[in-house]
């Protein structure tokens, strides 16, 4: 978590929080707290902090869901989960379609509500989202939004994320169904849910940390 000036900021996993944190460490002067990014107090959420980020404009990441469900899932495959980070079988699109975690993890993060976010960074549009969102806060030089804008990745994962290769459109319709808070949220932030093959689709190339 970053609390900032105003602010309070917390890294919902792979939705670019390494990346989103790497950009909050351009501008020091606006940090009066931040995690240590190597363990997994990075993590907390809001209402771990509660007394903190009393009276904070309150923000967090957020990511396309089918993108998000293949990313943590090859995550966990590969680096496991706090705290053992043990690898484990990797889930079939079937397991990722009938799963209601990704909005049981939106309950998790928001306080089942309490601590629901004022602003929102989405993962496919971050710089843009993290200087929009940083401006409310401090001025904002050509040269401080070109420093966001060319960071480039941080702990980027390898794999393929090009979604057709993991998800049939019947596996994303139905993952949206039983997510509905995660596609409600999808709708308002980006006027639409994930369609394949429509632009907006292309595979993303930014930190999924």
């Amino acid at each position: 978590m970053v609390i900032g000036t105003g602010f309070a900021w917390a890294h919902l996993p792979k939705t670019g929080g390494d990346a989103t944190l790497a950009m909050f460490r351009l501008f020091p002067d606006l940090i009066e707290f931040a995690d240590p990014d190597d363990t997994n107090d990075k993590h907390a959420q809001f209402h771990e902090r509660a007394e903190q980020i009393r009276g904070r404009v309150l923000v967090m990441n957020f990511r396309r869901l089918p993108a998000w469900a293949v990313s943590r899932a090859h995550h966990r495959a590969t680096r496991g989960k706090f705290p053992d980070y043990r690898p484990e079988p990797m889930a079939t699109a079937e397991e990722l379609a009938e799963s209601t975690f990704p909005d049981g993890r939106l309950e998790l993060y928001t306080g089942g509500g309490r601590f629901h976010p004022d602003r929102w960074l989405r993962q496919e549009m971050l710089a843009e989202d993290f200087i929009d969102f940083v401006s409310d806060f401090r001025h904002l030089s050509e040269q401080d939004r070109r420093a966001v804008t060319e960071l480039g990745d941080v702990n980027a994962a390898e794999y393929d994320r090009d979604l057709a290769n993991w998800l049939n459109e019947d596996q994303i319709r139905r993952m949206y169904l039983n997510n509905p808070s995660w596609a409600t949220l999808e709708q308002e932030l980006y006027g639409g849910l994930y369609e394949p093959g429509a632009a907006h689709a292309a595979p993303d190339s930014l930190s999924t940390g």
